[in-house]
């Protein structure tokens, strides 16, 4: 695990400073790779890669990078972990490869020279890599399927700069810290900026799948998708438990190579203790495992988390967490964000956890809601949109309903639904949006709605569930909605810097390609019964948990107790930035929103959306 950094410089710019710009923004990310640190300047001298390593495989010299190949016609800076490494070395091998080391790093490079660019549709595992192609005087940009890993570049005065975080490209001191107006305001409505689109106005996300080319001689760019999720259900096999079983075991496998301690995060929910759990059943070594303990011990998980970890024979590190805790750590918390978002505090402090009890990896159950069903959306979201679409057979009730939902401020985003044609996507928003836009237009300076037009919350969301020939109301529908958005723009990019924050590595094997394409096109009838949440992974691992997390029917998420925390210490922390300051908010009316939490009247996740983006803003803006 790594971070990555990268120059391509227009020719008609000064070198002199390359070798200075891309030094100071590997050196950004230290934290991402403590364990070494490498340049490359090409002889033309018009491309820079640097790299900041985390050494996991192969802890040798011979694991450093940016990675040559023999004649240095091919250059190699990565950021990831392939899991079919050795699969893939073997058959290179048989093609008469030779190689020197034993990291994944060369497995791709070799690859690339004997397969061209189709050896990043054969990797399985998560990466952002750049690869320079001397022969061609090409520059390949590539990101994995789901987008575990993440990848930025912005197009400056002095060429193409790319880096794994928004703070190196910001080190380079040629990219403009411009923020995005059309990003603050999909912030506020979902909770996190959506890919492409970062917070800052000139720099972009590659997305998930893809492949971004660069023709150096012209500075021309081009994308294409590699990977893609299946659109069509195949027919339910006889053994849906089984066939589910054995992939989840071989996911979770296939994501224990390590040469350095790994472990598992957990919380005692079913997610992470099916992790464990597999992980149990395919090593007989020592198994670490962390979660996070509150003194509001409504929010704890704690005798979950421990019965799982005794059933096992798991070496257990507990973490009491307390407001004042997060406060002393708020100031990090939004540096190491890199960019805005409502979650990533509990990915901080159980990745700080994992590190101080020894881990350099450790496996995450994210990515089970997501696909077996235990989020709220693949339930209540379709009663919504039917409920919708019958309210709006009859125009007189819909408008009665809508008068009486705008004296009712906690019901904006029904109210704003109720505005569109019924869909899933407008249920679905319902759900997993933070601001309605008709409560977003009032949040922000009219300047800033005036030049957000291009972003639409109801269309990002439809653009990213497209389900081919499935029913729109299908639980397929929805769990590509989960991915694409709620999955890849805050769950997964949080993690990733949260975790790097502390030099760790996070694995997140229920989130396996192979696995993700079996599961999400068994027929919904597969993963449904009755509407229990999660019935197919539960039946799945049943037999490989203790009774106590067997027989947990009720569904309680890795949160902090923020809802009390905000009425006390961090109220205080967030204070001392006063809304006023704040050039891209309306002051009173976020004002308002978190007065109307400090009188139970709004969810805190709304306040907390707000003093979030305000503080990111006075902390990262200069």
């Amino acid at each position: 695990m790594c971070g990555i950094a990268g120059i391509l410089l227009k020719p008609s710019v000064t070198l002199t400073d390359l070798r200075a710009r891309v030094t100071q923004m590997r050196d950004g990310m230290t934290h991402r790779g403590p364990d070494d640190a490498g340049l490359f300047c090409a002889r033309n001298q018009r491309v820079a890669l640097a790299n900041r390593r985390l050494a996991i495989r192969d802890l040798s010299p011979l694991g450093h990078m940016p990675m040559l190949s023999d004649d240095a016609s091919i250059v190699l800076t990565y950021n990831g972990e392939i899991y079919n490494a050795d699969a893939l070395r073997m058959e290179l091998a048989r093609a008469g490869c030779a190689f020197r080391s034993t990291s994944d790093t060369e497995v791709i490079l070799r690859g690339y020279e004997t397969w061209g660019e189709k050896v990043i549709a054969r990797l399985r595992g998560i990466f952002a890599l750049a690869l320079y192609d001397a022969r061609t005087e090409t520059m390949l940009l590539a990101r994995d399927a789901l987008g575990v890993k993440p990848l930025y570049y912005a197009h400056t005065e002095i060429g193409l700069l790319f880096a794994s975080e928004l703070k190196a490209l910001r080190a380079s001191g040629a990219v403009s810290d411009q923020i995005d107006a059309a990003s603050v305001v999909a912030y506020l409505e979902l909770g996190a900026v959506p890919n492409p689109r970062t917070i800052f106005e000139n720099v972009r996300a590659l997305e998930p799948a893809t492949m971004l080319r660069v023709d150096l001689r012209t500075m021309e760019t081009r994308t294409s998708r590699y990977w893609s999720l299946p659109t069509h259900p195949r027919a339910e096999p006889r053994d849906a438990v089984g066939e589910t079983r054995a992939a989840l075991f071989d996911a979770v496998r296939s994501q224990l190579v390590s040469d350095v301690p790994l472990g598992a995060f957990l919380s005692g929910g079913l997610d992470s203790s099916a992790v464990v759990a597999l992980m149990r059943a395919a090593t007989t070594g020592t198994l670490r495992t962390c979660s996070m303990v509150f003194e509001e011990m409504e929010y704890s998980e704690a005798p979950f988390a421990r019965a799982m970890a005794e059933h096992v024979g798991a070496e257990h590190f507990e973490r009491v967490v307390t407001a004042r805790e997060v406060l002393d750590e708020m100031p990090r918390i939004l540096w190491a964000l890199d960019q805005p978002s409502i979650d990533g505090v509990n990915s901080y402090f159980v990745s700080q956890t994992a590190r101080q009890a020894g881990l350099t990896v450790a496996l995450s159950g994210l990515g089970g809601d997501e696909l077996f069903g235990g989020y709220p959306t693949f339930y209540a979201a379709p009663r919504l949109s039917r409920q919708l679409r019958r309210l709006q057979r009859v125009p007189a009730a819909s408008r009665l309903v809508r008068i009486a939902l705008a004296c009712a401020p906690r019901y904006a985003k029904v109210h704003d639904a109720l505005q569109l044609p019924a869909s899933p996507t407008s249920a679905y928003l319902v759900y997993r949006g933070v601001f309605a836009p008709s409560e977003t237009r009032a949040l922000v300076n009219p300047e800033v709605w005036d030049a957000a037009h291009e972003f639409d919350a109801h269309e990002y969301v439809s653009s990213h569930a497209v389900s081919g020939l499935q029913s729109p109301h299908s639980f397929a529908w929805t769990s590509r909605a989960e991915l694409g958005t709620y999955t890849l723009n805050q769950l997964l990019r949080d993690t990733d810097a949260m975790s790097m924050a502390h030099s760790l590595e996070v694995r997140v094997p229920l989130l396996d390609s192979f696995l993700v394409e079996k599961i999400i096109t068994l027929p919904d009838s597969a993963k449904q019964n009755g509407g229990t949440p999660k019935c197919l992974l539960h039946h799945a691992v049943a037999d490989l948990l203790p009774d106590v997390v067997r027989e947990r029917r009720v569904k309680q998420g890795f949160t902090f107790p923020f809802v009390r925390w905000l009425h006390g210490d961090l109220k205080n922390y967030f204070s001392q930035f006063p809304f006023e300051h704040n050039r891209l908010l309306n002051p009173q009316a976020a004002a308002r929103v978190c007065a109307a939490f400090e009188r139970g009247q709004m969810h805190w996740s709304r306040a907390w959306s707000l003093y979030v983006l305000n503080a990111w803003l006075a902390q990262n803006q200069s």
